[in-house]
């Protein structure tokens, strides 16, 4: 067993050092230690895109949260790995750690990187009102093997109630756990059928207690 830690490894940028350690399988690029930090953490805390890109070829999860909830770009200080993260791997900007921020917000609550900051502005804009266009109560999902899901997440009509917030989360666990395609696809498939179970049985509850012919026959 090598006496070589691969999270000092990666924050010192020894790349032949990270790359033997993976190559002997007793670590990942998703290996995480007591806090869930991980070498793409690591990498993308400290700006080093070289060692990002090689990570993700070997399999390094872009959202990938640790014990904080807080996915490589909630770490990265540096404009070019976020670009790398996000433009280059599609890293979910929106995900949210355990205090409830994004990315961006860690920024804004810190006021530094400014170049950072506006980048992940513009991103946000950009999806606002690309959003705003459509249903607020609907999620689009891509399952590992491309196909896409519309999923009704909530009965409610408000997009920030706590039923909507729950799901979202839910489905960002889902999509950043560190398991199989299959296994990630079955627990999507598995929890959409259960969304849409729970919201018609709401639905058909609601219909039969605004139905006056049910009222008078109670």
């Amino acid at each position: 067993m090598s006496t070589t830690n691969i999270w000092i490894a990666t924050a010192e940028n020894r790349e032949d050092a990270v790359k033997a350690l993976i190559a002997s399988h007793e670590y990942t690029p998703n290996s995480r230690d007591q806090n869930g930090y991980t070498p793409m953490h690591a990498a993308a805390s400290y700006g080093y895109v070289d060692l990002l890109r090689y990570l993700v070829s070997q399999g390094g999860n872009v959202n990938v949260q640790d014990n904080d909830g807080d996915t490589p770009l909630h770490h990265t200080e540096s404009f070019d790995a976020a670009y790398f993260l996000v433009n280059d791997q599609k890293a979910d900007y929106s995900i949210r750690n355990n205090d409830g921020q994004t990315a961006l917000e860690v920024l804004q609550e810190d006021n530094e990187f400014p170049e950072l900051i506006k980048y992940l502005q513009n991103l946000q804009e950009s999806d606002s009102s690309h959003n705003s266009e459509g249903l607020q109560t609907e999620e689009q999902l891509k399952l590992p093997n491309g196909e896409e899901v519309k999923v009704y997440l909530s009965k409610l009509s408000e997009d920030d109630s706590p039923e909507l917030a729950q799901r979202r989360q839910a489905l960002q666990k889902i999509m950043t756990e560190d398991i199989s395609e299959e296994e990630k696809e079955a627990k999507l498939r598995s929890y959409v059928l259960d969304v849409l179970s729970h919201n018609m049985n709401s639905i058909r509850g609601e219909e039969e207690d605004h139905d006056p012919k049910r009222r008078r026959e109670d």
